[in-house]
């Protein structure tokens, strides 16, 4: 169960109404938490990261059990219903602290306007992303985070609070480089290529200048081409925070961001925030630089659980499907040859063919439990019956993925094979007479976040060039399709594949290419790239800055379009918006860094296509990867709405790896721990009490008479709490921020 610091002085009402409860004065008691008031929310505003670093304080919520508002000392005593006439304020010993790295502390206290302090005072903090109070008043910084943290006081039925200006500045020299050296990497590098030094080669490999990082990823590794660097300097600076470091260089030229650094960043940046990246390196005792880069962070923390196939696997022992919770590694989930996998949006149901010949020799369904468990749901004697279907967002149906008795079709599938509606529960085939009626392969579908729609390659009107979408209606009997239309054709030949719906199922980000696939069976280039379509325009829009390239068409990619260029296929998309942006995963052939490129650190890395089937070296190659980009939730009406790729941190290096689903989790039940609202199957996640360590957030029913926070329920958007958020896909979500021009 999450514990964390509660934030408004709304929510200090909800936690006397809650002690005077369990005095028996609460019609309430014995209830769920009374959120009448506005009673606080996981869901609300995402303030960061997480507590980088901090050790935290023990007892440090804003929640009293023990509150006994007939005793609140000398001058401040309450009416017998809890009201005093006074006023309360708090003051600071400090109004700013600056930390390095490390805890540091100030005092709080709260006093009535005749100068006398109540016994006892609910203390809370804002944003426990900067750092925590305990019940003494003595609020910790973690060290990492920066901002403005605002304290609040209660007693009794009042309530003040004051604001805490929180700087941090980190100076790091862990391996020890001379002052000598200190004192040249600070300095500018002269001459040589642009003025910063002798030093041509040098410059960003990853990530991409304008990046935009969620939070709750590992932190990226810096990657440059450089030549004999023997040190390094890097500056990373957002608003109130700076961090520097200093360090020895040998072999591939790399920066490594301590994790407690990289959430420090993540909470310090405001949406409207650049986080400016400076770097220099010493080569035969001769700096060049500083070369700089811009990024910017989405407020809010990744969600979900990501699913991918994976080849030559160390931790498979070859083949399987792996999952990836952001922030953490890789692990499996099915080994052995369990292949075009599918999962539902709501993350509790996996589908793939199992075992090879031809085709998958059999389907299996798998139920995903909360707890991270496998269990197999349903088996089925038919390889192609499952593999690549669409599954609705519960999992309970799935639409067989057609098979066109001719190329092109998704390699390792044989046809033909015509699609069918499919209980995943009993293996058996739901009679659809109007999706026969209208369309017999429909290639690569998916279903839309809400259930409503499904999208398709239509085998039937074209050789791979028509994206349709049909109506469909889950609650009539038998299900209907209804209203087959085109929403896109492609003039150039291109299979327009791959399809997945966004949060707000109005549009599609689909992979257009030579194939299906991302490479020749036999080993040789097929090229792809992501585009996107609004769903009621029917036009198409570029993702030129997902795919590499700047809004002249020139690739910002560092190794160069014919190495780089047009290698981006199979995109998933997560079925919530996190920060104002949706999430793309996809496949991709393009170097990373330093590291799997020509020349990088991991064995053939100049290899994108992979040694050829029937080679007894054959293997996949190890540029095929997991990518993460953000689009846009304004996308409509944008020359490109999307933004720089990210390297899915956790994945093994050296295998191959493709396909990935971005997925909730499995929802938890009411009265069951919750750090978001997005994974309770109420929609709502809720302080619910107080252990030891803090306050106790579960999954409650909807509250009564409230208003939603981020990430919580909703059926319209004025049923959120903020004026400005959206309602997409029953979730209150915010708004695409502004952020600071391109650097």
């Amino acid at each position: 169960m999450r514990r964390f610091h509660l934030t408004s002085t709304l929510a200090f009402s909800t936690l006397i109404a809650a002690t005077l409860a369990a005095c028996g004065s609460n019609p309430n008691a014995g209830g769920e938490p009374n959120d009448a008031g506005g009673s606080p929310s996981s869901g609300g505003r995402d303030n960061g990261a997480g507590d980088a670093g901090s050790p935290g304080r023990s007892g440090s919520s804003g929640y009293a059990s023990n509150l006994n508002v007939d005793n609140m000392g000398e001058g401040g005593a309450p009416t017998p219903d809890g009201v005093t006439n006074l006023s309360l304020q708090v003051s600071l010993e400090q109004d700013e602290i600056a930390a390095t790295g490390t805890p540091v502390s100030v005092a709080a206290h709260a006093e009535f306007e005749d100068g006398s302090r109540p016994q006892n005072v609910i203390w809370s903090v804002n944003n426990d992303s900067l750092g925590s109070i305990g019940d003494d008043g003595v609020f910790e910084a973690n060290g990492f985070g920066a901002g403005t943290v605002t304290i609040s006081a209660q007693a009794g039925t009042v309530s003040a609070s004051a604001t805490l200006r929180v700087s941090v500045k980190i100076r790091e020299n862990p391996d020890n480089l001379s002052d000598s050296e200190q004192e040249k990497l600070t300095q500018p590098g002269v001459g040589g290529a642009h003025g910063l030094g002798p030093d041509a080669a040098f410059r960003f490999l990853y990530p991409y200048d304008n990046t935009v990082f969620p939070r709750g990823l590992s932190a990226p590794t810096l990657q440059f081409a450089s030549t004999a660097a023997t040190a390094t300097y890097v500056e990373i600076s957002t608003d109130d925070f700076s961090y520097a470091a200093f360090a020895r260089a040998s072999g591939p030229t790399r920066v490594v961001i301590p994790e407690a650094v990289w959430k420090g960043v993540t909470a310090s940046a405001g949406a409207a925030s650049a986080v400016k990246v400076r770097v220099s390196e010493l080569s035969a005792g001769v700096v060049t630089g500083p070369i700089e880069q811009q990024w910017s962070i989405a407020q809010g923390t990744l969600k979900g659980v990501i699913y991918y196939n994976t080849y030559r696997s160390l931790l498979a022992s070859n083949g399987g499907v792996m999952r990836i919770r952001p922030g953490k590694s890789a692990e499996v989930l099915q080994k052995g040859c369990t292949v075009c996998h599918s999962v539902s949006a709501n993350g509790n149901v996996l589908v793939a063919g199992v075992n090879w010949d031809s085709n998958p020799i059999d389907s299996e369904a798998f139920d995903l439990g909360a707890d991270g468990s496998t269990k197999v749901r349903r088996i089925v004697n038919d390889g192609r019956a499952f593999a690549l279907g669409a599954l609705t967002p519960d999992g309970t149906r799935l639409l067989s993925n057609g098979i066109a008795p001719t190329a092109p079709v998704p390699r390792g599938l044989t046809g033909p094979y015509a699609s069918q509606l499919f209980d995943t529960k009993s293996g058996k085939v739901i009679e659809a007479p109007t999706l026969g009626d209208q369309v017999k392969y429909a290639l690569t579908p998916t279903f839309s976040p809400d259930g409503s729609l499904i999208a398709f390659n239509n085998r039937d009107a074209s050789t791979g060039q028509r994206l349709s979408v049909m109506d469909y209606d889950a609650s009539a009997s038998p299900p209907t399709f209804s209203n087959l239309r085109t929403v896109l054709q492609n003039a150039d030949q291109k299979v327009l594949a791959w399809p997945s719906f966004l949060p707000d199922s109005k549009g599609i980000v689909f992979h257009e290419g030579d194939s299906f696939d991302t490479a020749l069976y036999q080993g040789g280039a097929l090229y792809a790239d992501l585009r996107l379509v609004d769903l009621d325009k029917k036009k198409s829009q570029s993702l030129a800055q997902l795919n590499g390239y700047d809004s002249n068409g020139k690739t910002y990619l560092p190794y160069g379009e014919a190495e780089e260029g047009h290698l981006d296929y199979e995109p998933s998309v997560l079925p919530v918006p996190v920060g104002g942006y949706y999430w793309v995963l996809f496949t991709s052939r393009r170097a990373y860094g330093n590291t799997i490129a020509p020349g990088g650190s991991v064995a053939r890395g100049e290899d994108k296509w992979g040694i050829p089937q029937g080679n007894e070296d054959e293997s996949p190659s190890p540029r095929k990867k997991i990518w993460l980009a953000p689009i846009d939730v304004d996308y409509e009406g944008k020359i490109d709405p999307s933004h720089p790729a990210i390297y899915l941190p956790g994945q093994e290096l050296e295998s191959g790896n493709m396909r990935a689903f971005a997925a909730l989790e499995p929802c938890r039940k009411s009265g069951t721990g919750c750090e978001s609202a997005a994974e309770c199957c109420t929609g709502f996640c809720r302080q619910t009490g107080r252990d030891e360590s803090g306050p106790v957030l579960q999954c409650v029913p909807p509250p009564e008479n409230a208003c939603s926070e981020e990430d919580e329920a909703c059926a319209v958007a004025a049923d959120c709490c903020d004026k400005h958020d959206l309602c997409i896909n029953k979730r209150c979500a915010s708004p695409t921020p502004e952020v600071p021009p391109p650097h």
